[in-house]
């Protein structure tokens, strides 16, 4: 087995809990240090040096492991602005942009147990070298009946380790929330993420969902979605055409043409109403390398499917009834929806709830009409829903974050995220209207 890849069971346990040991001593020096500093000053610095070793530990374990540990340093790299420095978003942002590629020989066991002993004659040409890799499995290019194709193999044991990875995960979880004296369940939200994975696993599922985006956006040519070739697929396996174009990441600079980083902003933004208001099917990983840019045609290639979630009529009724009132701008209102919802726990002190409605209400601050056209790159806004933010996190006490909302929310964040970086501004008025159909009031 090639160096730094374990499939094991036994052995990814044995490793996850050494990255874990690691990242508690860290913790534990921390906290005599914290004891014997008098100076506050030093205090903090020590705080941030002590958070940059535990980041870099759990960067380092995570892409060594691979497999639902590495996916869920992913989505905390995502999510982590509300809870770590940036110099520690940037470390764990590694995962992303920096899986290491497995060779190939540790694969070709997979394309034969899958697709037969036959396998090298469906597709030749294959090239050892991964064109991409990422937490649960790395693409190779080929050829399929003189066709160039991409085929995504999964790592051997992804699939059978991601309940042991998870319970392990969720177990180092309650260990740190104990120290900071929260009594957050985070049940629903591992149970979230383990079916999500589960999701991504199987690649059957992806390859449907792929055609179901190919049949809906069909009638849309900004829009290509790759075709899906179930003859040389499984569930380990997906095969489907290869597409060329400019990576979305080297495009996240204010140094690219304007009139291009506009029209991909609003081609996202498109993208994202399109899914989840008409079409109820969301692709909600928001990672930049799911998407390449082919700038002469107009068009965004949609890569990557494992992560997609369909969410029925009554979930998003309910969701435009809470922007609906969140949209009114009272307060009360929005406390009063977060509970009857399941998103806030009533137990929750009123500065608690007070802190809820002022990170939902700031959350839509960028649709009101006197901030258009509104600048992703404004560092006062990006200041204050960070504080509220980080405030908001640190007050809870018994409310997890609402299951259904998780993955919605990091899809619809991490857009915002990608056009911050290109520097746009743009009109998001249009978007509320139609999202919610109602004028959106400043907050009372």
């Amino acid at each position: 087995m090639a160096k730094g890849f374990r499939s094991g069971i036994l052995s990814r346990s044995s490793r996850l809990m050494g990255v874990a040991a690691h990242v508690a001593g860290h913790e534990a020096r921390h906290q005599v240090r914290r004891r014997l500093e008098r100076s506050a000053e030093a205090l903090g610095a020590h705080r941030l040096s002590t958070t940059m070793r535990q980041a870099e530990a759990l960067v380092s374990g995570l892409s060594d492991l691979k497999g639902a540990v590495m996916k869920a340093g992913q989505l905390l790299s995502i999510d982590a602005s509300d809870l770590l420095p940036p110099e520690a978003v940037e470390l764990l942002g590694r995962l992303q942009s920096h899986a290491e590629p497995v060779p190939f020989e540790s694969l070709r066991a997979v394309l034969e147990e899958d697709l037969g002993p036959g396998w090298p004659a469906l597709l030749t040409d294959l090239d050892p070298r991964a064109a991409a890799a990422a937490s649960i499995g790395q693409v190779h290019r080929a050829r399929h009946e003189g066709r160039s194709v991409a085929v995504k193999i999964q790592y051997p044991g992804v699939a059978q380790s991601i309940d042991s990875d998870l319970a392990m995960l969720h177990r180092i979880s309650g260990s740190w929330l104990a120290l900071t004296g929260r009594k957050i369940d985070l049940e629903q939200v591992f149970e979230e993420m383990r079916s999500v994975l589960h999701q991504e696993a199987d690649y059957v599922q992806e390859g449907l969902h792929m055609e179901r985006f190919r049949a809906d956006l069909a009638g849309r040519p900004e829009y290509v979605v790759p075709t899906p070739m179930p003859a040389v697929s499984s569930a380990r396996v997906l095969t489907a055409s290869w597409e060329d174009g400019v990576p979305l990441r080297e495009l996240l600079t204010p140094e690219a043409p304007p009139e291009l980083t506009r029209w991909l902003a609003t081609t996202l933004l498109d993208l994202y109403c399109l899914e989840f208001f008409e079409l109820g099917l969301v692709q909600t990983d928001p990672n930049p390398g799911n998407f390449l840019v082919r700038p002469e045609q107009r068009q965004l290639v949609l890569l990557d499917f494992g992560a997609t979630l369909a969410y029925d009529d009554l979930f998003r009724l309910r969701y435009l009834a809470l922007l609906e009132v969140i949209g009114r701008g009272r307060r009360a209102e929005v406390v009063a929806a977060g509970v009857e919802q399941g998103m806030l726990d009533p137990r929750e002190a009123p500065e608690t709830k007070d802190l809820f409605a002022e990170l939902l209400l700031s959350a839509v601050e960028p649709f009101l009409a006197q901030r258009q056209p509104f600048d992703f790159s404004d560092a006062d806004y990006a200041a204050r829903t960070r504080d509220v933010g980080q405030a908001f996190v640190k007050a809870l006490r018994y409310s997890p974050p609402p299951r259904e909302l998780v993955f919605l929310h990091r899809k619809l964040g991490g857009l915002f995220n990608i056009i911050k970086r290109m520097g746009v501004r743009l009109d998001l008025a249009p978007y509320w209207a139609r999202m919610v159909g109602t004028e959106l009031r400043p907050a009372a």
